[in-house]
C-alpha cells in the first residue's frame, strides 16, 4: 500500500523521534530560502506528530502549493495515518518547546508530557509539571477529556475551543493559548478572554507564571478590580472646587507637589507610601492618582503595584493593624535571582582559587543589586560591599609614559599577556557553555559556533587555545538511560558550522578526549547528536 499522498505541511528534522518540528512555505520563492536555511537536515513524518516515522522531501511548485511528501517505497510496506498534515498540526510541539524555554528563563525546573487521545490521535494536549508551581494542562483539540488532572491543574485553552461559562462567571476570565507565524516557525501568544467575550493576547515575555498560576496584565486587572472593596456608607468623593484652595502641607514631604499628569514620579510616590508603610489617607491620595494616570492602559509592573496599594488599603481599612509590605516585581525577583547566581558563582572561584573577579560579573552584579536593592538580606548587602571595595589586582608602580617610537607597534609585555590569561574564569566559561548546549540538547537542537559565542560573549573573545582548553572542561550532567553500554558521546557535539555541519573545532576535541574519528565522520556525528537529544528528552 502507498504511504500517505496528502499534502504535508509540518514535519520534525533529524529523526522520527525528532521533537524540532519545522513548517514548510507554501510559495516557491519561500521554499528555496528554506532549503537554503536548512541544508544538509533530514525531515521526517515523527512519531510526536501522529505520523508513521518514514523520512520526507520537500516538494517544490509553482503553480500550486508547496508542501513535504514521504519518500517512495517501492516495495510498498509502509502506511501513513496521520490524522493532521496542515500548518498548525505541529503546535504542540511549538508550545512545548517554547513553553519549557520560557519557564527555564524564569529559572522554573519544569517537565512536560504529551498525552494520546482517546481515538489514539496526538496533539491535543501538552501538560506541564513546573516546580514549586500550579500544573497547567494546554488543550488544543475538543476530544481531549477536560477534567483537571489533580485539583491544582490549571487549564489553559486554544484559541477556538469553547470556555466553560462557569468558570468564566466565578473566575472572571480564562487564559487561551495560540501560535501565529514567525518566518518559518511558529510563535506563541497567551490569551485572557474575560467574562463577556473579549479576548487580549500577550508574547511571552509579557507573561509570568506566579503562585497563582499563569498571569497575564488582563489577569491581574480582573484579580485588582475583584479585590477592591469599598465601605458600607462612604459617600462618594465630591466634585472638585472650581478653584484650588490652600492646604496646609508638611515641609518634609516635597512628594505632594508632584503634578498628576506625572506618570513614573506618581507610581514613584505610591510605591514609597506602600513600602514605608503610610496612612490610609495618604495611600489612598496617591492609588487615585495612580489609577487616574493609567486610565488608559497599565503595564504589568504598574498593575501589580496597583494591586499591592489596594490589598495594603484594604488591610488598614479593615482595622487589621500594620501594613504589609509589598511583594517584589517580576522584574525585582529576577534581578534578586540573578544576584543569587553571581554571589555563588564568585564564591566557586574564590574555593578554587580565583580572586579576581572579571569586570562583567562585577558589572551585572552591581545593576542586579541595584534592581533588587529592597528585597537583599544583610548577608547579600556584606558579600556585595566586600567585592566592591576589594582592589581588582595588584599593579606595579605606575612610570611615566614613554613617547612612541615612529614606525614602530606597541607591544603588550609577555608578562601581562600571561596576567590577562590567568584570570579567564575556565571553569565558569565551560559551565556556561554546558548550560548552553544542555539547554539546546533538551529542545532537540543543535547550536552554531558563531551563536554559542554570542551568548557567551567572553568565550568569544579568546583566542584559539583557550576556546579549547573552556570546551574540554564542558562535562555533561545527564546520563545515559539504557543500563547498555553506550558508545561515549561528548556534549560539544551539538556545536556547528552556521551551515549547520560538524564544526572543525569538535573533530579536535573528540581527538582530545580519545574519541577518534573516521574520515568520514559525518555518520558518527550524526549518530552522537541523536544520542544526546535521547539523553535530555523532557519525555
Amino acid at each position: 500500500m502507498a504511504l500517505d499522498k496528502r499534502r504535508v505541511q509540518t514535519a520534525v528534522i533529524g529523526h522520527a523521534d525528532s521533537e524540532l518540528p519545522v513548517v514548510l512555505p507554501i510559495e516557491a520563492i519561500e521554499v528555496d530560502d528554506f532549503r537554503a536555511h536548512h541544508a544538509g537536515q533530514s525531515y521526517w513524518c515523527g512519531v510526536w506528530l501522529g505520523g508513521c516515522g518514514h523520512e520526507l522531501v520537500t516538494k517544490l511548485y509553482t503553480d500550486r502549493a508547496c508542501h513535504f511528501a514521504h519518500k517512495p517505497d517501492p516495495e510498498h510496506t509502509s502506511t501513513c495515518a496521520r490524522k493532521a498534515s496542515g500548518v498548525s498540526s505541529a503546535d504542540h510541539l511549538y508550545i512545548k518547546n517554547g513553553l519549557l524555554t520560557w519557564l527555564e528563563e524564569q529559572d522554573i525546573t519544569a517537565t512536560a508530557t504529551i498525552p494520546r487521545d482517546a481515538d489514539g490521535s496526538i496533539g491535543g494536549e501538552v501538560t506541564f509539571t513546573p516546580s514549586r508551581h500550579t500544573r497547567l494542562r494546554v488543550l488544543l483539540s475538543d476530544t481531549a477529556d477536560t477534567a483537571p488532572v489533580g485539583d491544582d491543574a490549571q487549564l489553559v485553552l486554544g484559541a477556538d475551543m469553547a470556555a466553560d461559562p462557569d468558570v468564566l462567571l466565578r473566575q472572571g476570565y480564562v487564559n487561551r493559548i495560540q501560535l501565529i507565524p514567525d518566518g518559518t516557525r511558529r510563535r506563541i501568544q497567551v490569551g485572557t478572554e474575560r467574562h463577556g467575550g473579549t479576548t487580549q493576547w500577550f508574547d511571552l515575555h509579557e507573561v509570568e507564571l506566579t503562585d497563582a498560576g499563569l498571569t497575564t496584565p488582563a489577569v491581574e486587572e480582573v484579580r485588582r478590580l475583584r479585590t477592591t472593596r469599598r465601605s458600607i456608607g462612604v459617600p462618594a468623593p465630591k466634585a472638585a472646587p472650581s478653584k484650588p484652595r490652600p492646604t496646609v502641607r508638611a515641609a518634609s514631604d516635597p512628594s505632594h507637589d508632584i503634578p498628576s499628569q506625572d506618570r513614573a514620579a506618581v507610581m514613584a510616590a505610591l510605591d514609597k507610601a506602600v513600602g514605608d508603610g503610610r496612612s490610609r489617607t495618604e495611600i489612598r491620595r496617591w492609588l487615585d492618582r495612580a489609577e487616574q494616570v493609567t486610565h488608559g492602559g497599565a503595564t504589568a509592573e504598574e498593575n501589580g503595584l496597583i494591586r499591592a496599594a489596594t490589598d495594603a488599603l484594604l488591610r488598614l481599612e479593615r482595622a487589621v493593624g500594620l501594613p504589609t509590605p509589598r511583594e517584589p516585581t517580576f522584574h525585582e525577583r529576577q534581578a534578586l535571582q540573578k544576584v543569587s547566581r553571581l554571589l555563588h558563582a564568585l564564591d566557586l572561584q574564590k574555593r578554587r582559587g580565583i580572586r579576581t573577579v572579571p569586570p562583567r560579573q562585577l558589572r551585572q552584579l552591581v545593576e542586579a543589586a541595584e534592581q533588587a536593592s529592597a528585597w537583599l538580606t544583610d548577608n547579600q548587602r556584606s558579600q556585595i560591599q566586600a567585592i566592591q571595595s576589594a582592589p581588582a589586582k595588584s599593579t606595579p608602580t605606575q612610570r611615566a609614559p614613554q613617547p612612541p617610537v615612529p614606525g614602530q607597534a606597541r607591544r603588550t609585555p609577555p608578562a601581562t599577556r600571561r596576567a590577562e590569561q590567568a584570570s579567564v574564569d575556565t571553569a565558569g566559561l565551560a559551565d556556561a557553555v554546558r548550560d548552553v548546549l544542555e539547554h539546546a540538547a533538551r529542545l532537540g537542537k543543535t547550536v552554531t559556533f558563531a551563536s554559542l559565542c554570542a551568548q557567551i560573549k567572553d568565550l568569544g573573545e579568546l583566542p584559539e587555545s583557550e576556546q579549547l582548553n573552556v570546551l574540554r572542561r564542558v562535562k555533561p550532567t545527564a546520563r545515559p538511560r539504557s543500563p547498555k553500554p553506550q558508545r561515549p558521546a561528548l556534549l560539544t557535539a551539538l556545536i556547528t558550522t552556521d551551515s549547520g555541519a560538524m564544526h572543525p573545532i569538535y573533530q579536535r576535541l573528540a581527538d582530545h578526549a580519545g574519541h577518534h574519528l573516521p574520515e568520514q565522520a559525518d555518520s558518527v556525528w550524526t549518530d552522537t547528536i541523536k544520542i544526546l537529544h535521547e539523553r535530555y528528552r523532557t519525555t
